[in-house]
């Protein structure tokens, strides 16, 4: 699933280690570190999934065509 889908407060996996949505853009770890997500990062829910409405999940699915458009490789990266 994808992190916009869930709800704040939601627990899921990545890469191993477990995160607490804290803000739609936000979570933080175990150690009560920060970290920013994008929406379309793939995670794995621990536990039964919190999800956001499906209206309210629609407003923050990620766009595509958007970013496509708009995100620049880093120098070095091209």
């Amino acid at each position: 699933m994808q992190f916009f889908e869930l709800a704040i407060g939601a627990r899921f996996i990545f890469q191993g280690r477990k995160y607490t949505k804290i803000a739609m853009c936000m979570t933080e770890d175990e150690t009560r570190i920060g970290h920013i997500f994008r929406g379309e990062t793939e995670v794995v829910p621990d536990g039964e999934p919190m999800l956001l409405p499906p209206a309210e999940a629609e407003r923050w699915k990620p766009d595509e065509e958007y970013w496509a458009d708009h995100l620049t490789p880093a120098p070095g990266q091209r």
